[in-house]
């Protein structure tokens, strides 16, 4: 269920007595493949009781969710804040696993608690787990009682900053506190009503180039929002039993979804694709514009984005060749290093294995550079003749066997060229062994 370098961040998580920290990826596993078995099991036999096992399952995972998420929530100075995050959102879905396809109610955000798959959301984002973040908001469910229209906003905006769809949280209307309630209530509206402010002012900080004051045309900090929601949440009353000691009044909900947006606002600024800083031979104002239309879809790198960066990728001059499964992120990594290229005024060729391929990468690309008025061409015409003189636009898509030919033809053709991408190189290779993962090779003629 986990991959080598997943199994280490969970081994480096926080110990906690009792726990084999070497055995928990495992662990995990065993649960979400005993939680499956048995929803295959009891499937369309409802009302039947959980297994003693399977009880303890649950169980076990409600109680690690709950162990690590305090950490997290409490101690947002430790450095192995993520792998704790990672460890309680993972057991959080696997507990939520064994109420899928059941008749659950709304999520909710009351006085006293907050849902799980709104508090795994989360904490996927503050473990750089985006992709797992995402899938995980996918569960939050909004209410429609006109009587929660506060917290239905938080949550929608909840939902959609996990999925990524950072300019629609800012479009999340900003409701009127409900009338007719208990003042009790209206208190918890009230202070979820200020988490949302701040996780709209969240949203524009991920998507902004650079954190400025107020007065210089900035937005409030988001963590002003959270950390006014803290102080509010916690009141500390008259010594009413006559003991001497302190009485508090908390709102523990709003208290802890405070601490938890504080974590994201922390932790994931450094994975904002809008804060990569424009490569050697690009001007900011060239850099600026492209990765801000990337964001809009792309807003967040993952850890083996920001790695690859970091060790010098986008350089010019720098070849690489990346190996990710499936889903892992090879074309956002693929896309910075055209945008590269073209801004230094360089060609591209980028080889893709099939006439499939050829045609949906080109639309990809055209998709992310066409505004900036680059022309991205899906292949060479097939009636171009050998007399013919071809000039290269400035990227291409196109299969190695005609890149070849025309390269044997009109080496002239390719003399600005400054990057070429390969996708997929393994299946050009005819080695008749299905590769497990796919490659991407980047890097100058």
């Amino acid at each position: 269920m986990f991959d080598p370098i997943t199994a280490a961040i969970i081994a480096s998580s926080p110990r906690l007595s009792g726990l084999d920290l070497e055995q928990l990826p495992k662990r995990l596993t065993q649960a979400f493949a005993e939680i499956v078995a048995a929803r295959i099991q009891f499937r369309g036999q409802p009302g039947i009781e959980a297994s003693e096992s399977l009880s303890r399952t649950l169980l076990e995972m409600r109680r690690l969710a709950a162990a690590y998420e305090s950490y997290v929530a409490l101690l947002p100075d430790r450095e192995n804040r993520s792998a704790a995050a990672f460890v309680a959102a993972s057991a959080h879905q696997v507990y939520l696993l064994s109420t899928a396809n059941l008749d659950r109610p709304a999520s909710y955000l009351d006085g006293a608690s907050v849902s799980p798959e709104v508090c795994a959301s989360l904490l996927f984002l503050v473990a750089e787990a985006h992709a797992d973040a995402a899938d995980c908001a996918k569960r939050i469910s909004i209410p429609t009682d006109p009587q929660r229209a506060v917290e239905a906003a938080l949550l929608t905006a909840i939902q959609r900053f996990c999925l990524g769809r950072l300019n629609t949280v800012k479009r999340v209307a900003v409701p009127e506190l409900p009338s007719g309630m208990e003042p009790g209530e209206i208190a918890v509206s009230a202070l979820y009503l200020e988490l949302l402010k701040g996780v709209r002012h969240l949203a524009d900080r991920i998507v902004s180039r650079a954190d400025l004051d107020v007065a210089d045309g900035g937005i409030e900090a988001p963590s002003s929002f959270f950390n006014r929601v803290k102080q509010l949440s916690v009141g500390q009353l008259e010594d009413l039993l006559g003991t001497g000691n302190p009485v508090f009044s908390l709102f523990p909900g709003p208290l802890h979804l405070a601490n938890l947006l504080l974590a994201v606002d922390r932790d994931l600024i450094g994975s904002a694709l809008s804060r990569i800083p424009a490569p050697g031979g690009v001007s900011e104002d060239d850099w600026w514009p492209v990765i801000r239309r990337m964001a809009r879809n792309r807003p967040y790198l993952w850890r083996n984005h920001r790695e690859a960066i970091a060790s010098g990728y986008l350089n010019k001059g720098t070849s690489s060749a990346i190996s990710f499964p499936t889903g892992g992120g090879k074309s956002t990594l693929a896309e910075l290093k055209i945008a590269t290229a073209l801004l230094r005024d360089e060609k591209v060729v980028f080889l893709a294995p099939t006439h499939a391929l050829v045609d949906q990468t080109a639309r990809a690309l055209r998709s992310t550079f066409n505004a900036f008025e680059f022309d991205i061409v899906g292949d060479i015409d097939d009636d171009v003749t050998f007399s013919e003189i071809v000039v290269l636009p400035e990227a291409i898509v196109t299969t190695p066997e005609r890149c070849l030919m025309l390269l044997t033809t009109q080496p002239e053709a390719f003399a600005d060229l400054g990057l070429v991408v390969f996708d997929e190189c393994l299946a050009s290779q005819g080695c008749g062994e299905k590769p497990t993962r796919r490659r991407c090779h980047v890097g100058r003629p």
